[in-house]
């Protein structure tokens, strides 16, 4: 029976930002750029398709150089009070991290402290995270802390999924949350970074000029990592627990992870646990791949089991035909509709919701999870079934290889 070589920690981290001692590859362009902004306290917007890493550019680079940073996640806000308790106890905890002892002893940060913990509890009452009215005096106290805290101690602002402000709250509390951002912002002198998953909706806030954003941060676009540097990184990551890790199983494993650092990771780590000799290629990676798209399973499963046979066609039209636009007369003979208007009502149950598994990007529709769309496009029978010009084996091949040009070659069989 077959061992390990050797019995190193699997290096390979997915489904949170990456801490300074996790495994990421190296982006010095990126890092760069972020200790420009700290050194001139400048304004940094990150933008970038989603899971490209932008959150964990900022915090590495600032937890690299030993800069305290205060980060506010505003994803899937539910209300102001909710965005107040959020910030509340984020930045209750950044100052009882700067010193316990010094909190006691030192007035200012005492007052501080005594401050916030009173605007935190303020917030915890049963129902609160649920309230829609609550005035923002609370977040202006709040903001108002952070000059004297960077008069004494010098750190940077994150704000991460901004546009979420805008487009989870009610325009009108929307509009006063991110003026009232914005206006207190411009009179503390930190460093502020800001980063969004929703590339368009993100972009806008600085670029339009009715946002209160307007022109107020520096646009840096996050590109997915090139594949030649990746691969390296790879390889090193295998070579390091004393696996061999082919330059040609390296590209196979970019090729199905996608341009997503956070799901080449995961396949990365679903490899390695599978590997038990030296040599680590296509049987580890099939699987791995085997094990990810079982565990969408059950996801999968309750989707369709939600939707029509109509629903169903356009669904995994979508997976297949991503790269075209909804409207167009391929997209439209697959999805088996007439115009672009049937499609955008077949997949309305896909797109809203709290947790949408379809989003929009110009003229196109995609699947969020790069493995749920393997999941979906690696239902042969039910390809089969339902678009009447994949049901030869050589046109769903053809289909399938457009999705991924390195799929193993018994993927459809899992189906």
């Amino acid at each position: 029976m077959a061992t390990r070589p050797s019995t190193a920690a699997n290096p390979f981290v997915y489904g949170r930002v990456l801490r300074l001692e996790d495994a990421a590859c190296a982006r010095p362009a990126y890092d760069a750029a972020i200790l420009n902004a700290v050194r001139d306290r400048g304004r940094l917007a990150l933008v970038g398709d989603r899971r490209l890493g932008k959150s964990t550019l900022i915090e590495r680079t600032h937890q690299a150089k030993g800069y305290p940073l205060l980060r506010w996640d505003f994803h899937k806000v539910l209300s102001v009070d909710d965005l107040v308790r959020r910030a509340a106890e984020d930045l209750d905890a950044f100052v009882r991290d700067l010193s316990p002892v010094a909190r006691r002893v030192t007035p200012w940060l005492r007052e501080v402290g005594l401050g916030i913990e009173a605007i935190r509890l303020t917030f915890h009452g049963a129902g609160a995270a649920l309230s829609v009215r609550a005035p923002t005096d609370h977040l202006k106290r709040l903001l108002g802390y952070l000059a004297p805290i960077a008069r004494r101690r010098t750190f940077s602002l994150f704000i991460d999924e901004l546009q979420d402000v805008r487009d989870e709250l009610p325009a009108k509390e929307a509009d006063a949350v991110l003026g009232l951002l914005r206006s207190e912002l411009q009179r503390v002198r930190i460093p502020c970074f800001f980063a969004g998953s929703s590339r368009e909706s993100f972009r806008g806030m600085f670029m339009s000029e009715s946002s209160p954003f307007f022109e107020s941060a520096r646009l840096l676009e996050v590109e997915p990592i090139p594949a030649t540097d990746f691969a390296a990184f790879l390889r090193r990551q295998f070579a390091g627990g004393g696996f061999e890790l082919s330059a040609e199983a390296a590209d196979v494993l970019l090729a199905i992870g996608g341009e997503s650092p956070n799901d080449v990771q995961h396949l990365a780590h679903e490899t390695w646990n599978f590997a038990v000799k030296k040599a680590v290629g296509g049987a580890e990676l099939n699987l791995a791949l085997d094990k990810i798209l079982q565990d969408h399973t059950p996801m999968g499963e309750a989707w369709l089991a939600l939707l029509t046979k109509r629903q169903t066609r356009v669904l995994l039209a979508t997976a297949l035909y991503e790269q075209l636009g909804y409207a167009t007369e391929e997209f439209l003979s697959a999805a088996g509709e007439p115009r672009g208007a049937a499609v955008v009502g077949a997949l309305k149950p896909c797109v809203q919701g709290r947790e949408p598994i379809i989003e929009k990007v110009g003229s196109r529709y995609r699947v969020r999870s790069r493995y749920l769309r393997l999941w979906l496009c690696t239902r042969r029978h039910l390809v089969q079934e339902m678009i009447p010009a994949l049901r030869g084996d050589e046109p769903y091949q053809r289909a399938l290889r457009r999705v991924c040009r390195q799929l193993p070659d018994d993927l459809a069989a899992l189906s």
